[in-house]
C-alpha cells in the first residue's frame, strides 16, 4: 500500500510540476496558497513577501525577499527547488551550506520551521495518515504556486 500512495503522490507532483509554470493569480490553487502563505508564512516574509514580517524582525539571518527568487535564478521561478526548501530538505546539487538563489538558508533550523514535518504532524493528528504525503505536499505546493504568482516582474 506504501508503494502505491508514493506512486500517487509521484503522479499528483508530476502533473502539477507541469502546470506550476503558469500560476496566476485567479488560479484557485494561488488563492488556497496566498492563504497557507498568510498563516504560516507572512508573520516573518511579510504580506508582501519581502521579508518584512513583524516576527522576522527578530531573526538573524533576516527572512528571504520571496519576491527576487526567480530574478537571482537568472529570471526563472525554481519551482520544485522552492517546494524543497520549504519542506527542509535540500534541493538536488546543492550542499548543505547553500541555498536557493536569493533565498537565505534557513528552513529546518531553530529560526525556520521545515514545514514538511509540520504539516505532517498536523496530518496524522487528524487521523490521515494514508494520505498524509499528498496532503502534505499538497499544501507546500500550493504556497510555492503563491510565491511563485508574487515574483517581481
Amino acid at each position: 500500500m506504501r508503494s502505491l500512495s508514493g506512486m500517487v503522490v509521484s503522479t499528483v507532483v508530476v502533473g502539477l510540476l507541469t502546470i506550476a509554470g503558469a500560476a496566476r493569480a485567479d488560479d484557485p490553487g494561488v488563492t488556497h496558497g496566498q492563504q497557507l502563505y498568510t498563516k504560516y508564512c507572512a508573520s516573518c516574509h511579510g504580506a508582501d513577501g519581502k521579508g518584512n514580517g513583524v516576527s522576522g524582525a527578530e531573526l538573524d539571518p533576516k527572512p528571504s525577499d520571496l519576491t527576487q527568487i526567480a530574478k537571482h535564478n537568472g529570471g526563472k521561478f525554481p519551482f520544485y527547488e522552492t517546494m524543497l526548501s520549504i519542506e527542509g530538505r535540500s534541493p538536488t546539487g546543492q550542499n548543505e551550506d547553500t541555498s536557493l538563489p536569493g533565498n537565505a538558508k534557513g528552513h529546518g533550523s531553530p529560526a525556520m520551521p521545515a514545514w514538511g514535518e509540520v504539516f505532517s504532524r498536523q496530518e496524522l493528528a487528524k487521523g490521515t495518515s494514508l494520505d498524509l504525503q499528498l496532503q502534505t505536499t499538497g499544501k507546500i505546493m500550493m504556497i510555492t504556486e503563491y510565491i511563485q504568482s508574487i515574483q517581481a516582474k
